[in-house]
């Protein structure tokens, strides 16, 4: 096999970028459809990688699917963005009968279910597959004793919900919504737009990283809230309309946007390039429509209509 060391530090810290943003960058294809972690950490002993990897790929096609593995070969674990439509019946429908082949081609190859980042609520319910019924029933006979009346993670690992239930988009909206903006890289879907954070959290830095400015306002208060992704999250739960019920008009995503610089340091920085000045403007457009906006905003905004008053005076 053909090696090359790189000695340059600059171009070592390119390649490093690379990996580091690869759980954001893949969850876009070459022609801009949307890629989910929906099959995210199986991991197979390393000898079997060829041929699981060989099964994996046909198992995609059949099922006309796509997808961008990468992670650690040298560990048999795969992490993998694929391009399920999670928005439509079909779509789900596929998701779920493409994981449930899945897990038995894993298990077939002697592998685990997750290799890194555990079970949790996306995989349980395949877990009698790897496990078998006795024992994941005594997962739930265990599970009993310290907790009788279920109220520590209920529907998970022991007695699951369904692996295609509480998706985070079946609230969404499925329609685009009215907006100001072209978003062409999103097809002119705002909700496309908000969807591009997947939670990568490269904006929550407390220092700066190299050239890269995310997110100040993040920096300088360590609040969730203050990062692109904490923004992202609140405009998603303000498309989805439970959690923040009063769409455009809702002070508690005015108030995570009014740090904001609105520095456009997401729109390179961000893997995926969320823009969260563009949705910031796109929010206060809608927010302040037919109302006063604050003091703050007029005196800022004519700031050019003042310093063409004051021309004359400056010495």
């Amino acid at each position: 096999m053909d090696a090359l060391v790189i000695d340059d530090p600059a171009a070592q810290r390119t390649l490093w970028r690379i990996r580091e943003d690869a759980s954001g960058t893949a969850t876009r294809t070459m022609d801009g459809a949307e890629a989910w972690p929906g099959w995210e950490d199986c991991a197979v002993p390393p000898a079997r990688l060829g041929a699981y990897l060989r099964e994996f790929r046909a198992l995609l096609a059949a099922h006309g699917l796509r997808g961008t593995p990468y992670g650690h070969f040298g560990d048999g674990c795969i992490h993998v963005r694929i391009d399920f439509d999670l928005l439509t019946p079909g779509g789900v429908a596929r998701f779920r009968a493409f994981s449930d082949e899945m897990a038995a081609l894993v298990v077939a190859h002697g592998g685990s279910l997750s290799g890194e980042h555990g079970d949790g609520q996306a995989r349980a319910e395949l877990l009698p597959k790897m496990y078998g019924d006795e024992l994941v029933a005594l997962f739930g006979r265990f599970k009993d004793v310290w907790d009788p009346a279920g109220g520590l993670n209920p529907g998970m690992l022991a007695r699951p919900h369904r692996l295609d239930e509480n998706l985070r988009f079946a609230v969404l909206p499925r329609e685009p919504v009215d907006v100001e903006f072209g978003y062409p890289h999103d097809k002119g879907d705002f909700s496309a737009a908000v969807r591009r954070c997947v939670g990568v959290a490269k904006c929550r830095t407390e220092t700066a990283s190299g050239a890269g400015v995310m997110c100040p306002s993040f920096r300088a208060t360590g609040d969730e809230q203050h990062s692109t992704r904490g923004r992202a999250r609140l405009l998603h739960e303000m498309l989805a309309g439970e959690v923040v019920t009063d769409g455009w008009r809702s002070e508690e995503v005015r108030d995570a946007l009014d740090l904001c610089l609105s520095c456009k340091g997401c729109r390179s920085d961000c893997p995926v390039g969320v823009d969260m000045a563009t949705y910031k403007a796109e929010f206060l457009h809608h927010h302040y429509a037919g109302r006063r906006r604050p003091a703050a905003h007029y005196a800022m905004g004519r700031l050019p209509r003042w310093l063409r008053a004051a021309a004359p005076y400056a010495r």
